[in-house]
């Protein structure tokens, strides 16, 4: 009995590996054209991690209501090893284009990119908020 409560309290405490995934936070954009940049929450969704802006900014950091305010831009991400991260797809907010996924987690930074086909493009590094 005294091993079934335990085998029963550690499935209610144990949390599943993706709660703790490093990447799940908050991450300042690469500033676009106009110079304005944003806040994208990535948390865990459907087993793997989605990202949605959830602030934006102009270009000299004043909050501002930009159309991709709440769009989902990173969607079915998932570790990869060595701190990557891919198998899902990334939007380009300017464009609305979507790609797949390539990310790599470098400390409180995140090198964006995606590829469409074989051809594969670095869009920038993001900066850990919180």
């Amino acid at each position: 009995m005294t091993r079934i409560l335990a085998l029963v309290a550690l499935a209610l405490i144990a949390q599943p590996a993706w709660a703790a995934d490093p990447l799940a936070g908050t991450w300042r954009t690469q500033p676009g054209k106009n110079g304005g940049f944003g806040h994208v929450e990535i948390v865990p969704c459907g087993g793997a991690l989605c990202g949605t802006v959830i602030e934006t900014f102009d270009a000299s950091g004043q909050p501002v209501a930009a159309n991709d305010l709440g769009a989902v831009i990173l969607d079915g991400v998932a570790p990869t090893g060595g701190g990557g991260y891919g198998k899902g797809r990334i939007i380009n907010p300017e464009t609305g284009r979507g790609y797949t996924a390539r990310l790599v987690l470098r400390g409180d930074a995140l090198d964006i990119g995606g590829c469409v086909m074989m051809i594969c493009r670095n869009a920038g590094t993001w900066q850990r908020v919180r």
